[in-house]
């Protein structure tokens, strides 16, 4: 054999071994872990993208649900898994939200997740019964500011989008709400409902049937702007309290230390899953708003709410526990 034909020939069985040890992704099923109960909406967003990531991968994507501690567990359980691409949370806002809420967490909020496509989220609506004298968001704060501490405001969790978005709102106006902890949305609005309380912000999935039906009356939206199937209930931010926004997000993240070559990899795919028409139809039916977002502004995202909510949430005197 030529001098030169042998050298061109050692490299390459140098490299095979190296190349046969790294298997196509995916090489077996892929888990996205919730963490929160089946049947809810972020259920139907995991169920939708896993079936999407199916028949483009040619792989099982199985939906794992892991609810418990506000999806601390589930997230837990993501930030220890093997960067390989197998194991994906879909993460919630509540990740970055409620983490002030916690002296300990057993992971970082951003450091221990790989941001890979945020998706999808909504505003949440201020409503109040009808019966209560007040037709526009300045006549809200006017009595609660007339009447501080007697205007309550139902919510079922401390430290969720409802619960922050009336801290905010108390401490931009200067005013004070008691704030009513239901075990869940649902019962907070059957509370409002019922006259129990006077108001909540709830989400737009809850709000709008009431607000339609004549049953609550929406005094403002907590989004950047006017939500669409309600598009003649102002913002927050747009009544005099300019920056006011919070709401709720869902994306898809990896554990910490994943290969860049597999971020874009799965970025691509992620976003190519997305894009299908029948599933972006089934999400604005279960009252998603689109919001779409590669790694670099997800990671932003996260880490502008994770600094933002810490914030309110200290001065609203709730400490870490």
């Amino acid at each position: 054999m030529p001098r030169l034909t042998r050298r061109l020939v050692l490299p390459a069985a140098l490299l095979a071994p190296a190349v046969l040890a790294q298997p196509a992704f995916p090489n077996r099923p892929v888990r996205l872990v919730s963490g929160f109960a089946p049947g809810g909406a972020t259920d139907i967003l995991a169920r939708s993208m896993a079936d999407r990531l199916g028949a483009l991968w040619r792989q099982s994507v199985v939906v794992e649900n892991r609810p418990g501690a506000g999806g601390n567990i589930a997230a837990d359980y993501v930030a220890r898994a093997a960067p390989d691409g197998h194991v994906l949370l879909l993460g919630t806002s509540a990740q970055v939200q409620s983490a002030g809420l916690f002296a300990r967490l057993p992971y970082h909020p951003l450091r221990d997740f790989t941001p890979l496509l945020l998706m999808a989220g909504y505003p949440v609506a201020l409503v109040v019964h009808p019966a209560l004298p007040v037709h526009d968001l300045a006549a809200f704060v006017a009595l609660a500011r007339a009447r501080p501490g007697q205007v309550t405001l139902a919510s079922s969790g401390i430290g969720n989008t409802p619960h922050l978005a009336a801290l905010l709102l108390a401490q931009m106006a200067g005013v004070e709400f008691t704030v009513v902890q239901y075990t869940g949305a649902a019962l907070g609005q059957a509370a409002v409902l019922n006259g129990e309380v006077n108001g909540a912000f709830q989400s737009m999935v809850l709000a709008r049937p009431a607000v339609e039906a004549g049953r609550e009356r929406a005094l403002g939206t907590t989004g950047a702007r006017r939500w669409p199937e309600m598009p003649d209930v102002p913002t927050i931010a747009e009544q005099g309290y300019p920056g006011f926004e919070a709401g709720s997000w869902f994306g898809i993240q990896g554990p910490p230390g994943m290969a860049p070559g597999l971020v874009e990899r799965l970025h691509a795919d992620l976003a190519a899953a997305f894009a299908d028409a029948g599933l972006r139809a089934r999400l604005a039916a279960a009252g998603f708003g689109l919001r779409e977002a590669g790694p670099a502004a997800f990671a932003a995202v996260m880490e502008e709410e994770f600094t933002r909510w810490a914030r309110v949430l200290r001065e609203a005197g709730i400490r870490p526990e």
